[in-house]
């Protein structure tokens, strides 16, 4: 009866010492909870980096380069590619970091540059995941599991 008693208490000590396991990000770099992570809805994100190239931070009219806000409300996706105005609508799966851009579409001005432009646009249609550093100042979406296809940082908060 002792030993029964002294299994069943070992039992119970062992099982409240388990953690609960955590889902961690993807990128290695940013690896952290998801319990911790920041929300990237409702925040304005700065394009800084597309394809491994740096993309400058104003554009010729003083204006953020590129930028998009993604709203939690409505699931939309709007901002600026540079010249013309995007918008859109996301799926997202904050636990699986996984996010699809769907129904994207842009203002069709004439631009002097229409690289970025052009290059966004492909990253909105390819991303399947992104990773968010620690902090969440930093936003990188991706396509599978290693391959980046733009970095941006936060510049406002709605």
């Amino acid at each position: 009866m002792k030993n029964i008693i002294q299994i069943v208490i070992l039992g119970l000590l062992l099982g409240g010492c388990k953690t609960p396991s955590k889902i961690e990000s993807r990128d290695p770099q940013t690896r952290t909870t998801v319990q911790q992570l920041p929300d990237i809805t409702e925040k304005h994100w700065r394009l800084i980096e597309i394809n491994g190239k740096p993309v400058a931070s104003f554009g010729q009219t003083g204006r953020y380069s590129a930028f998009f806000l993604l709203s939690r409300e409505d699931n939309r996706v709007t901002g600026n590619t540079g010249c013309n105005t995007l918008t859109g609508t996301f799926e997202i799966d904050p636990a699986r970091y996984l996010i699809k851009f769907l129904e994207m579409s842009t203002t069709l001005m004439a631009c002097l540059n229409m690289e970025i432009e052009d290059e966004l646009n492909r990253v909105f249609r390819l991303a399947d995941n992104y990773s968010i550093t620690a902090d969440g100042r930093f936003l990188s979406l991706n396509q599978a599991q290693t391959a980046l296809l733009a970095r941006f940082q936060i510049i406002a908060q709605e």
